[in-house]
């Protein structure tokens, strides 16, 4: 059609307009009856076209949940590794003595209390915490590196 010059075109396209304007404008019993002469029940036809959007859909929707599932897992990954080595049994004792300070321990909730419950990373978490609440002095020393 590449080939075709603008007069041919432009009577291809005023077929194609008379065409779907006779479809468009016959009755839709005209429509029916045809349909169950060539095709046989119209609402088998009905049926299975409805089946064949469910059936589109839920292929969009999986993919869909397929690209969030793998969205959430690449945000779990760690993205690299801290910067200094961190002595995690130095840093739950220095956790340790921080809620043993007089008054601290009564402004935190009963969770954030039971440092032997906590994983290393709440841990790292809570030190993190305390220092930007001024708890707990900014230090470079083991057991006081910052999370990263």
């Amino acid at each position: 059609m590449t080939g075709k010059s603008k007069t041919e075109r432009a009577a291809l396209d005023r077929l194609a307009d008379a065409l779907v304007e006779d479809i468009l404008s016959a009755p839709d019993e005209d429509i029916l009856a045809e349909l169950r002469e060539t095709e046989g029940d119209p609402e088998r036809h009905a049926a299975d076209m409805r089946a064949r959007f469910e059936k589109s859909l839920i292929a969009t929707n999986k993919k869909k949940l397929a690209a969030a599932r793998a969205g959430v897992t690449a945000s779990r990954r760690p993205v690299g590794t801290p910067a200094l080595a961190i002595d995690i049994s130095a840093a739950r004792a220095r956790l340790r003595a921080a809620l043993a300070t007089p008054g601290v321990a009564q402004r935190l909730t009963l969770a954030a209390r039971k440092e032997n419950e906590m994983s290393d990373t709440d841990v790292l978490s809570m030190l993190d915490d305390l220092r930007e609440l001024g708890v707990l002095p900014e230090d470079g020393g083991n057991g006081g590196a910052r999370c990263t």
